[in-house]
């Protein structure tokens, strides 16, 4: 186990130096001889390596309690004292696990305020305002400033407990963070440890470590050490432990960071990874873009300006004119609206996830999700419910009653209607069963007997009914008040503060406490079959109980019998049910007779015993294979009351004459019980997971199971789940791999269906020939002894990971992936070199069983060196480094506060399904940026730098202004962007393959030659076709508006100058308000990337986005308020738009809208085609 060998060296280094060498039971044994029945397993990883171990208490576990009280200076009756307390408070501080380092608010918005698309803006913006005063002088514009005012404007705990102590010599409780050293604590069912303590007294403790060990089963407590190694031995209870059974009371040994869970949280809270994310990458890449490319073209323009125009046309063009030509190139190639649109999706992201229950705790780390290509999943908990389920009852020798499970229907949107039917059949369903009991009641009082059942010939071949109400047979009744009455299991209210809340205003939450026997039973009769158990426990009182424990291996209880006949005066006359329930072999060796179908009971001859047992193992071997099969056995013996007291009293008599050795049964009878049945429980797997399963496989997306059970029962879940599949694991077959020994040499053979298929050596590196242009290259080919890099190789190195992904050291692409599952050990992992780890990561299928955390973390780091991108999901502490080296660490709520804190995201219901839908979002993200990518560029970008570039080139009026591109970018394309990112995914959206994050970048070749060369050149075209109809239409040719210069506005002499600059004015304004409408179009072909527009259309059905209306009104409304209002005519040299000028965008616009939907459907019929693979 990794805790194991992570406090190992601390009890050997003690045991050695002679400071632990003490007795620690009754019979005296050494810790040498404990050590001899310990030998260590060294850990692959050591978690405390950065931790000084000799201040860690590991002898606590070791000392005799007298040096215990005496080290803590405490007392087991009195406890401290208040001065004690005080003392120990200002020693050691609050028993609270310091908190990561919150970020600091002056750092993020400088950080916001100046990084990214926003520094562009501050340069725009100071540039514009020079431009009006002093360069503009002695005629400023006064649309320069505002222009400036225009770019500026765009910037736009663990929950406390109680604790029970004993202070003073009085019980008390207080929260938990007031807990020091020393402090006697008193521990009950369903209790959190608040601290780590050694015990003192315990009776029937069982304690749930899962927390830190990651396994679930109760371990028995006591109060004598029974391991040298601290995190073994059974005297020694953690924090955040749960207590499912019995009461004890310890010592506090250690609060806060220096417990074992405080260590861990202090290791996984202080190393760091990698914490630019995929998405700043993208946006950083982005960003990089637009700089070199504004940088190349402002280059050009004042090249031309200085080198030809101030020269060859001096007039023309101004100091002040280039500079808003410049801020217009930066407008122009600046995407303004992708920041607002990015925060917008990561905000729609974020409450889309919460909605799924999936706490993101970095909305920038869901662009991962598009990426992954494999998860790395528990199986208790996550694929299957961890809670124990009877799924069967059993009787006589060959009856059996299946307990129905419910059918899953994934959840849908409800309409109106199908609420009243839902609520209508529920109505029904009950008034059914309310009738159903009310008859059962009046017939069996009918009969004056309230036990009575009526009695019928029943054929175990017949099926009983579905409905256990409706199953008469009276050992079936039998086993059913067993199970409500034997049973430990009770709904119990359970405080808890709110986070940051108020000690004294606690919630209460009513929930079933007890262990995982019990709660299922207790289910079973409540959720299956419908039975009130506090009313009948209240009917039928409990006089007495014998709690279950692993040396006796049942439970007994003994139970007063409702009787209608007489009344509760006369108890004596009343009977008395004892039952006892356990492990079948020690059930059926107390029992003389048996109940059969017919309500009869006969003698338990051995050949029926034996028919018993043979049915319990068909029933083993029927489930062995799933996840904690567990058979319980149940039996009775009734009783007068009189008889009872008798027992009871004679066992009171002989208690004091009672030897050590002799069976103690509480006064129980030891046998002549009469055998009832079998209850069949498992652990089955959440009824969501297989579809989730299939979902992620047809997403080409690996699911391997990660698991620390038995490689049957994991392979069985496996099954169950879809992780390994009919097609592939049964019929292509299941390879395995053992270790041998030939000639002195160590050698493992390869097994494919049970049939040898090959041998490899250990250690000898050797490439995977699947094919031979698939060779993975090893890292024993790197040389690792490289000089340490100078510091600007490093600041390089800093720099270069801002903008491109680390490589891998093996390239994914190279490994093609074999049609065979695989099944691999904990132990086997150990033997494995890259030849091994090829060939395993190369299965389509895969399954790793009886691994400890430090191999679950060993395969996530194997995954990463060929490529994948891994998704890791974790609930106990030493799953915490795994969880943290993954690309996507996946806590569970149910998990500890460690793993919460070490992964990326949340599942708040614990749910694998959970984790296909963050993924689903994660790729809807994903395609959202892109889609705002290709509708921002052309529009915001490409039509609006060759406006300036013609207008040096070839000396035509500006066809459009910096102000209009502004408002164009910052308010039209920025409104329909932000629409655009509401969009809902595309129904292929998961059968695609996984994101590589080498190739598949928000900016790509693909994006930028649709953006720019196919739909930016259709709106460029557009925009100056409606630009020259204007002109044309105005009585100004083509040849007197090209290649003018400054002759402009001689050549048109006939209009006077104001005439001249109203048209163009109104010319500037015909382009912009031609490419608004145009995007309109771009903005309906770009929403889908390859589905057709009417199969995904914005108005009605799946694809429904009624936000469209909304942006386009909006867009409109600013085309309006921009040309037809007299103040911006005024201010902002803008102009009306008569409408006939812009009507030629209309046929552009649908004609495109038919070519783009054309392609769709070409690609979609043909997708491998040459125009499939330059698709965005």
């Amino acid at each position: 186990m990794l805790l194991k060998g992570m406090v190992q060296d601390d009890v050997d280094g003690s045991v050695q130096n002679g400071d632990a060498i003490i007795g620690i039971n009754e019979d005296e044994q050494s810790v040498d001889a404990i050590k001899k029945n310990n030998i260590r397993q060294d850990s692959t990883i050591d978690l405390f390596a950065n931790i000084d171990k000799s201040k860690l208490d590991n002898d606590v576990h070791l000392i005799s309690l007298d040096e215990l009280y005496e080290r803590f200076h405490t007392d087991p009756i009195q406890g401290l004292t208040s001065e004690q307390v005080e003392h120990a408070q200002q020693q050691y501080g609050k028993n609270k696990i310091t908190a990561p380092p919150k970020p600091g608010y002056v750092m993020l918005f400088i950080k916001q305020a100046f990084a990214g698309f926003n520094l562009i803006l501050w340069v725009g913006g100071i540039l514009a305002f020079l431009a009006w005063k002093p360069i503009g002088e002695p005629n400023p514009n006064i649309a320069n400033l505002a222009l400036g005012v225009v770019l500026f404007a765009s910037f736009s705990k663990l929950l406390p407990t109680l604790a029970t102590v004993r202070r003073n010599g009085d019980e008390q409780q207080i929260v938990a963070d007031q807990l020091v050293p020393g402090d006697i604590v008193l521990i009950r069912l369903g209790d959190k440890i608040p601290a780590d303590c050694r015990l003192l007294l315990c009776d029937g403790l069982k304690v749930n470590n899962s927390d830190l060990t990651g396994e679930s089963k109760p371990v028995s407590c006591t109060v004598q050490c029974t391991d040298v190694n601290f995190m073994e031995s059974t005297n020694i209870l953690y924090y955040s432990s749960m207590i499912v059974q019995g009461t004890g009371e310890a010592c506090v040994i250690s609060i806060g960071d220096k417990t074992v869970l405080g260590k861990m949280n202090a290791l996984t809270r202080d190393s760091g990874h990698d914490e630019i994310t995929g998405l700043h990458r993208e946006v950083n890449r982005f960003v990089l873009f637009v700089c070199a490319s504004t940088c190349v073209a402002i280059i050009i323009l004042w090249i031309t300006w200085g080198s030809w125009l101030n020269k060859d046309h001096k007039g023309f063009l101004s100091v002040s004119d280039n500079i808003i030509n410049s801020i217009g190139m930066i407008v122009g190639f600046l995407p303004v609206g992708l920041p607002s649109a990015v925060t917008l999706v990561l905000t729609i992201v974020a409450k889309r996830m919460y909605n799924q229950r999936v706490l993101v705790k970095s909305l920038q780390i869901v662009e991962t999700f598009n990426a992954v290509s494999v998860i790395a999943t528990d199986k208790t908990g996550t694929l299957t419910q961890n809670k124990m389920t009877v799924s069967e009852i059993l009787w006589d020798t060959q009856n059996v009653y299946k307990v129905p499970v419910p059918e899953y229907i994934p959840a849908q949107d409800e309409t109106i209607i199908d609420t009243v039917r839902r609520l209508s059949v529920g109505a029904y369903n009950t008034a059914r069963r309310l009738s159903m009991g009310a008859a059962s009641v009046v017939k069996r009082l009918s009969s004056g007997n309230l036990t009575q059942v009526t009695q019928h010939e029943t054929n175990p071949d017949i099926a009983l009914p579905s409905l256990a109400s409706e199953v008469n047979v009276q050992a079936f009744r039998d086993l059913l008040l067993g199970a409500a009455l034997c049973n430990n299991a009770e709904k119990q209210f359970v405080q808890e503060a709110e986070l940051g809340g108020d000690i004294g205003n606690m919630k209460s939450e009513l929930k079933l406490v007890g262990d995982a026997a019990d709660t299922a039973l207790y289910n079973l009769c409540v959720d299956r079959c419908f039975i009130d158990v506090d009313k009948v426990r209240k009917v039928n009182p409990r006089l007495k109980a014998l709690p279950f424990n692993s040396a006796n291996k049942f439970m007994i209880t003994g139970n007063l019998l409702e009787s209608l006949e007489l009344p509760p005066s006369e108890d004596d006359g009343r009977d008395v049910l004892i039952t006892l329930k356990g492990a079948p072999d020690m059930v059926l060796n107390r029992c003389s007779t048996y109940k059969t179908n017919d309500n009869i009971v006969l003698n338990l001859s051995q050949d029926i015993k034996q028919r018993l047992v043979e049915r319990q193992e068909e029933l083993g071997k029927l489930h062995f294979s799933k996840n904690g099969y567990r058979v319980i056995a149940m039996c009775q013996q009734k009783m007068k009351k009189k008889g009872y007291d008798y027992l009871m009293s004679q066992y009171k008599q002989q208690e004091k004459e009672r030897k050590e050795d002799q069976e103690d049964l509480s006064g129980f009878p030891s046998g002549e019980y009469s055998f009832i049945g079998l209850f069949s429980l498992l652990d089955p797997p959440r009824p969501e997971v297989p579809d989730a399963v299939l979902k992620a496989r047809r997403a080409q997306i690996r699911v391997a199971m990660v698991t620390g059970d038995h490689p049957t029962t994991a392979q069985s879940i496996a099954k169950q789940v879809h992780i390994l599949t009919t097609e592939i694991a049964d019929i292509n077959g299941i390879d395995t791999f053992k270790r041998s020994e030939k000639d002195g040499k160590f050698l493992l053979n390869l097994y494919r269906n049970g049939q040898l298929t090959g041998t490899h050596v250990p250690g000898e590196v050797k490439k995977l020939d699947i094919k031979e242009s698939n060779t993975a290259k090893t890292t024993s080919e790197q040389i690792d002894d490289k000089p340490k890099p100078n510091i600007w190789r490093r600041a390089w190195s800093r720099i270069k990971l801002q903008f491109s992904d680390p490589q891998s050291e093996v390239n994914r692409d190279k490994q093609e992936l074999i049609p065979y599952a695989i099944v691999v050990t904990g132990s086997e992992i150990q033997l494995m070199d890259d030849y091994m780890w090829d060939w395993v990561l190369s299965h389509q299928e895969l399954v790793f069983a009886r691994t400890s955390p430090e191999q679950k973390l060993k395969i996530v780091m194997e995954f990463q060196r060929r490529g994948e991108v891994v998704a890791v999901t974790g609930d106990g502490t030493n799953d915490a480094p795994a969880l943290k080296r993954a690309d996507l660490g996946v806590a569970m709520q149910a998990g500890t506060d460690v793993s919460k804190e070490a992964g990326d995201m949340i599942l708040l219901d614990n749910n694998f399904a959970s984790i296909i839908k963050a993924i689903e979002t994660g790729r809807l993200l994903s395609d959202n940026l892109k889609k705002v990518a290709v509708y921002l560029l052309p529009g915001g970008s490409w039509s609006q730098i060759w406006p300036v570039f013609f207008n040096l080139w070839f000396g035509m009026p500006l066809a459009l202004t910096a102000f209009l591109a502004t408002v164009f970018c910052m308010l039209n394309d920025v409104f329909m962007s932000l629409v655009m990112v509401t969009e809902k995914p595309e129904k292929d959206i998961m059968s695609r393959p996984p994101a590589n994050r080498n190739k598949d970048h928000l900016l790509n070749m693909k994006l930028l030659f649709h953006a720019y060369a196919v739909i930016g050149n259709i709106e460029c075209f557009t925009g100056f076709f409606c630009f020259f109809y204007y002109y044309i239409d105005n009585g100004i040719p083509l040849n007197h508006i090209l290649l003018q210069f400054e002759n402009f506005t001689a050549t048109n002499s006939h209009f006077i100058p104001d005439e001249l600059n109203t048209i163009v004015y109104t010319g500037q304004c015909v382009y912009y308000c031609s490419v608004c409408l145009l995007q309109f179009f771009n903005f309906f072909t770009s929403r889908t990337r390859y589905t057709s527009f009417f199969s995904h259309n914005p108005f009605y059905g799946k694809g429904q986005n009624l936000y469209v209306i909304v942006g386009i009104g909006v867009s409109v409304g600013i085309q309006v308020i921009v040309t037809q209002i007299a103040w911006f005519n005024k201010v902002f040299q803008t102009a009306p738009v008569p409408v006939k000028y812009v009507l030629p965008t209309l046929g552009f616009g649908t004609a495109w809208f038919i070519i783009d939907e054309l392609r769709k459907l070409y690609i979609r019929k043909y997708p491998l085609s040459f125009l499939a693979k330059i698709a965005w």
